[in-house]
């Protein structure tokens, strides 16, 4: 397959063997020798596409491609003044970046050039797994492979230091080890003063939420200092096995890795605490100023029992304890029980959607595939691959067979789930979302597709044309959760920003912004008759709130930690709950209280939605199972 690279081409995919876009009539190879077979991921920046070079034998390698606002549809027409002054700095960015030299640890510089008022790099393919990939597949790092980690990656950043060059994108993502174990850096961030011509589209930032530094996020500034915050953040989400999110409290102003360490009964040394603590502060001046000191500090202090070489010597990580084999029910053992174990994703179930008849049950994975389930039988109807990455959400339409996902490989897919067949892509680079997409929701008539990013955009979509028709914007931080009212006229957000908003989809207006104070809000959810929405927090409380006087109703406690899901079921009597803590709760709206806790899960639990007829509930987790319960 030959990919597109025209931004706005609706049809990007090709044949292998053309020369022109069979949609757009685009030149399909980049200066007669690069051909784009696959979009990896775009941002504010830039797009990323896997590519061959035919001139060394279809070798790969990664073409960046930097578009200037000017050829965008947000330009004004005509104005190459602009475009002149980037393709000028483009160039010198990219003589700074092969002054480097050819060295191993960082993606080599292959070729740049310009195409059609577009700029690109071709870059190394590195041949490997990303430190990301390594976590999600073996889990949490020792504290060994941390400081082997530090001392591997730091000379690194002293020779782009060095060379007058901030990386501005450290994260486990951009790590990537080659076959022979050897450390890269990729995916060197564009420079402030190219991104300053006008290579970002409105609202973007140099960097990822989370990682970046607060300097760079809200002033686009960045030094050494920035790098090295962002390698602490790397540091203590590969220790923890943790989302970023998980590791800061926002209602306290500061990381918790370490409790979150403490509470699955391990920990690391002071002295490596000390330095990922140092490299963590939110005031540069408090955070070490260079490579060199972090190193001085790495070597005076490293423990000298801790060589990576000899690890056996340690004794294991203590892994996560497995909840008590209590019964899954507090008050009635014959409630709610466990009638089929749905197993065949190889990763954390992240997302699970009835179809509106209940005979289909779709869930996605980080295996990055949607599996269509028969829930009755527990059978396999089939499995739909289009993604790159993770799939974070699915949902099916009320009213037809359309079925949404996303993920976090930035894109949205709608499929016909009666024959498996992938009908269109969401987006693109001028429509749709610049960072994952963690949250989808239909409108009750179906007419509406709604997605949350962690771009902080809220897109409204018409489903049977693809196009975007209204953006809402308003979170000041990633949104995490959506939710259609049964009327369709509002839709309810939950975001990392620690409100819960409320939008007239008509209108495109908030008209309540509910602020809690139990931290993010993780996940939402109307009541069937549209008067109570229910909002899931990091604090682990469910809180109920009144929709028409926009006023918390009550907190209803019971997780020990963050919720990661909530659900009402159809006949409007039960709410259930999905916890990090690997547990959930069904509620008795009415009286508010918990009527049992289901604990057959082994992993956190990350979705639960009932079926149409509210007799079924199916539970998703990181165990890589969806559990069907029966109610009594």
């Amino acid at each position: 397959m030959t990919y597109c690279v025209n931004p706005a081409c609706q049809n990007p995919q090709n044949p292998t063997n053309i020369q022109t876009c069979l949609s757009c009539g685009s030149n399909l190879l980049l200066k007669e020798r690069y051909r784009t077979i696959q979009l990896l991921g775009e941002g504010g920046m830039e797009r990323t596409f896997l590519a061959v070079d035919q001139q060394k034998q279809d070798s790969y390698c990664i073409i960046k491609q930097l578009l200037p606002i000017e050829t965008g549809l947000e330009a004004s027409a005509n104005n190459s003044s602009t475009l002149e002054k980037a393709i000028e700095v483009f160039h010198h960015d990219a003589q700074r970046r092969q002054a480097l030299g050819d060295h191993q640890q960082i993606a080599q510089l292959l070729d740049y050039f310009e195409q059609d008022k577009r700029l690109y790099m071709a870059i190394e393919f590195i041949d490997g797994q990303s430190l990301l990939e390594e976590m999600e597949q073996h889990g949490a790092f020792r504290e060994p492979q941390i400081w082997e980690l530090l001392d591997l990656l730091l000379p690194v950043f002293k020779t782009i230091h060095d060379g007058n060059i901030i990386h501005r994108d450290i994260k486990p993502e951009n790590i990537r080890r080659r076959h022979n174990g050897e450390l890269v850096l990729t995916n060197l961030g564009i420079s402030k003063h190219l991104a300053s011509l006008g290579l970002a589209r409105t609202g973007s930032t140099i960097g990822t939420e989370g990682y970046a530094p607060p300097e760079q996020i809200r002033g686009g500034l960045a030094y050494p200092a920035s790098d090295l915050y962002s390698l602490g953040v790397t540091c203590i989400q590969l220790l923890t096995g943790e989302w970023v999110d998980d590791l800061y409290d926002p209602l306290e102003g500061r990381w918790i890795w370490r409790e979150r360490l403490w509470k699955i009964g391990t920990d690391v040394s002071d002295r490596l605490a000390q330095i990922l603590e140092k490299l963590l502060q939110d005031r540069v001046n408090e955070r070490y100023q260079s490579v060199t000191e972090v190193m001085a500090d790495l070597h005076s202090h490293r423990p000298t029992f801790l060589n990576p070489l000899e690890e056996e010597s340690l004794p294991p990580t203590v892994p996560t304890p497995t909840p008590p084999a209590t019964p899954s029910l507090v008050e009635d053992p014959n409630a709610w029980r466990c009638i089929r174990t749905l197993k065949g994703h190889q990763g954390w179930v992240w997302a699970i959607s009835f179809s509106p008849d209940g005979k289909t049950l779709a869930s996605g994975s980080a295996d990055q595939s949607v599996i269509l389930w028969n829930p009755i039988t527990g059978d396999r109807l089939g499995t739909l691959q289009g993604h790159s990455d993770l799939v974070l959400s699915v949902a099916f339409s009320p009213v037809s067979p359309l079925l949404a996902s996303s993920s976090r490989d930035k894109s949205i897919i709608l499929w016909n789930a009666e024959t498996g067949e992938r009908i269109r892509n969401l987006g693109g680079w001028f429509s749709g979302h610049s960072e994952l997409v963690d949250a989808l929701a239909f409108s009750p008539d179906g007419t509406m597709l709604a997605s949350g990013s962690w771009d902080r955009k809220i897109i409204l979509w018409n489903p049977y044309t693809g196009k975007a028709f209204r953006k809402l914007r308003g979170h000041s931080s990633w949104v995490y959760s959506l939710a259609f009212s049964p009327d369709g006229i509002t839709l309810a957000s939950g975001s990392r920003d620690t409100t819960l908003m409320l939008w007239n989809v008509h209108t495109g207006k908030q008209f309540f912004t509910l602020y809690g104070d139990s931290g993010l809000v993780n996940a939402v959810a109307f009541s069937p008759n549209g008067k109570t929405i229910v909002s899931g927090n990091f604090d682990g409380t469910l809180v109920l709130w009144d929709v028409g006087r926009g006023e918390q109703i009550t907190r209803l406690p019971g997780h020990s930690e963050r919720i990661n899901t909530v659900a009402f079921s159809p006949d409007g009597k039960l709410l259930a709950s999905g916890s990090r803590d690997q547990t959930v709760i069904l509620w008795d709206i009415r009286k508010r209280k918990p009527i049992c806790t289901l604990t057959d899960h082994s992993d956190r639990v990350f979705a639960v939605a009932f079926s149409p007829d509210s007799k079924t509930l199916a539970t998703a987790a990181g165990d890589e199972t969806i559990k069907l319960w029966q109610a009594p």
